[in-house]
Order: structure tokens, then C-alpha cells, then sequence
């Protein structure tokens, strides 16, 4: 229990120095009229949401969906969705993406992957870092 405090002391301390957004959903449509649903930056935790461009974590345990992740992790325990990822990792149970970087789970749905549809991963090279990545 010890080792847990310390882990929300130092996420809390860490979101503060970054100047990061911290948001809770509880469905899609919670937080609708906040400036962060268009552009985030920071973590997103809840049940379920949608984002527009996001620069952090956005974590849920259903499913979440996002514009585009520019750097970062998108996850849940169901589905996860996004346009484009870049720079980052999207693990869920079943991901979808028109293009992303690193996808983890058991259904990996990619348009611009090594395969458009790959079990327990799939990539594509052009959004990792790098003069690839900002071609677009």
C-alpha cells in the first residue's frame, strides 16, 4: 500500500511540473464542453471517452476513441480507435487505426500497417519518430 501512495505522490507531482491536463470520463459525452476534448494534452482515465488530438495517455476500461494521438499511449480493455498514431502505442483488445506506430492486443486492424489486419501486434514504420513521421 506504501509503494501505491508513493506512485500516485510522484503521477500527481509529475503532472503538475509537465503542466499536464488531468481529465475523468465516465462516458463520452462527460466533459463535453471542456477545451481539452478537442486538444489534450496529459491523461485521460475513465470508462469510456472520445478526444480529439491527444499528446499523453488516454486510458479507459471500455473502449475510447481519438482523433489523432500525437505521442503517447491510447488503451483500454475493449476497443480502442483512432484516425492516426504516431510516436507511440495503442493496446486493447481489438485496436483500429488508419495508420499507427505500435499496436498491441488481440485484434490489430492497421490500413497503413506491415498487414491491414494482424493478430496480437502490427506497425507501421512511417509513424515512428523521426522525418517520417512529420511527412503528411
Amino acid at each position: 500500500m506504501k509503494k501505491l501512495m508513493i506512485a500516485f505522490a510522484v503521477l500527481a507531482m509529475g503532472l503538475s511540473a509537465a503542466r499536464a491536463d488531468f481529465i475523468w470520463n465516465w462516458w463520452t459525452t462527460s466533459n463535453e464542453g471542456t477545451p481539452q476534448k478537442s486538444d489534450f494534452r496529459g491523461c485521460s482515465l475513465g470508462i469510456a471517452s472520445k478526444l480529439g488530438d491527444v499528446s499523453g495517455a488516454q486510458v479507459d476500461l471500455l473502449f475510447n476513441k481519438a482523433t489523432n494521438v500525437r505521442a503517447g499511449a491510447q488503451g483500454a480493455i475493449g476497443y480502442s480507435q483512432t484516425e492516426t498514431l504516431r510516436n507511440g502505442v495503442q493496446f486493447s483488445f481489438v485496436n483500429k487505426a488508419k495508420g499507427a506506430a505500435l499496436q498491441l492486443g488481440l485484434i490489430c486492424i492497421n490500413d497503413e500497417g506491415f498487414l491491414p489486419f494482424f493478430v496480437f501486434f502490427n506497425f507501421s514504420p512511417k509513424y515512428f519518430g523521426g522525418q517520417g513521421a512529420q511527412a503528411e
